[in-house]
């Protein structure tokens, strides 16, 4: 059994203070039915990750798409919280 973890799929939106939206401000839970290369690059990459996987392994028996948000609204040390 082969595991593969992607830590974040979207660094540029949480460092800009978003946990559901990407930098641009762009829900990414709600556009992984598009293939908009250029608009939404982390939904994507990811799609072409997974397909390239499925080509190389022939299934995947399970993706799991685990969630986490930062207590704050910004996660610079310097802003503090913001609770």
């Amino acid at each position: 059994m082969i595991f593969k973890i992607i830590p974040m799929v979207n660094p540029d939106g949480v460092v800009a203070g978003n946990y559901r939206t990407s930098f641009f401000g762009k829900d990414l839970n709600r556009t992984y039915h598009q293939q908009r290369k250029h608009a939404f690059p982390e939904v994507y990459h990811l799609k072409e990750f997974i397909k390239e996987e499925k080509r190389r392994f022939k299934r995947i028996y399970m993706f799991i798409d685990l969630h986490g948000h930062y207590p704050y609204h910004s996660m610079k040390e310097e802003d503090g919280p913001t609770r």
